[in-house]
């Protein structure tokens, strides 16, 4: 299925929101797809923990134990969370194009 070949082109260290997959898999509009699909695979080796809300958040309800497993192989891949976000401008993936002025004045 695309979308489980679009979770599984996301690198380590990275992390992609619902709607960037469904864009990945060419099914624009369709984030929650994206989350039935994961939530409902049985298919071994698809790397589901690397895909988040588009706040940056993961979506289990923070405390349960499906949210610390997701937090934890993330967190064992580098990512970093800072209020219980993710920096999607710095862990997201694919990138956004950066315009102009931020690619040469942002901070390195």
């Amino acid at each position: 299925m695309r979308i489980l070949e679009a979770v599984k082109r996301i690198p380590r260290g990275r992390v992609c929101t619902y709607g960037g997959v469904a864009q990945l898999a060419r099914l624009p509009r369709r984030a929650r797809l994206v989350g039935a699909v994961l939530r409902t695979t049985s298919v071994k080796n698809v790397p589901w923990f690397r895909v988040i809300n588009s706040s940056g958040r993961i979506s289990f309800p923070e405390g349960s134990d499906a949210y610390l497993l997701q937090r934890r192989k993330l967190e064992a891949e580098g990512i970093v969370f800072v209020g219980g976000r993710v920096d999607l401008r710095k862990y997201g993936w694919p990138e956004e194009a950066r315009s102009l002025d931020e690619y040469l004045w942002a901070p390195r």
